[in-house]
């Protein structure tokens, strides 16, 4: 009777050992996808950090080309309204010299 209690107790021991390395095993594994997708995670992330750089410097530039376009537009502006005083001070001499 004690040997086959002795040889079940071996048996679960040996399907105790043999979970723990089958466990041990999927731990491992799953360490190991953990691991992959952090390191996914980062590449994406300082890809990311890359493409954000890039946009906020094209905003910069967006941004100072539309400032120049505003100057621009308002040196046009006070050139048009000049040419139209001096249009308008020139149709009033030739209105002076009529009479």
């Amino acid at each position: 009777f004690m040997l086959i209690i002795t040889g079940c107790c071996f048996c679960d021991y040996s399907n105790l050992a043999l979970m723990i390395e089958n466990a041990q095993k999927e731990l491992q594994k799953v360490r190991k996808q953990i691991q992959d997708l952090n390191w996914q995670r980062k590449n994406d992330q300082l890809a990311g950090g890359a493409k954000l750089r890039e946009l906020e410097s094209n905003w910069v530039s967006l941004v100072s080309k539309n400032y120049e376009i505003e100057r621009a537009i308002i040196q046009l502006e006070n050139e048009v309204a000049q040419m139209k005083q001096q249009q308008g001070d020139e149709n009033k001499e030739n209105i002076r010299q009529d009479f």
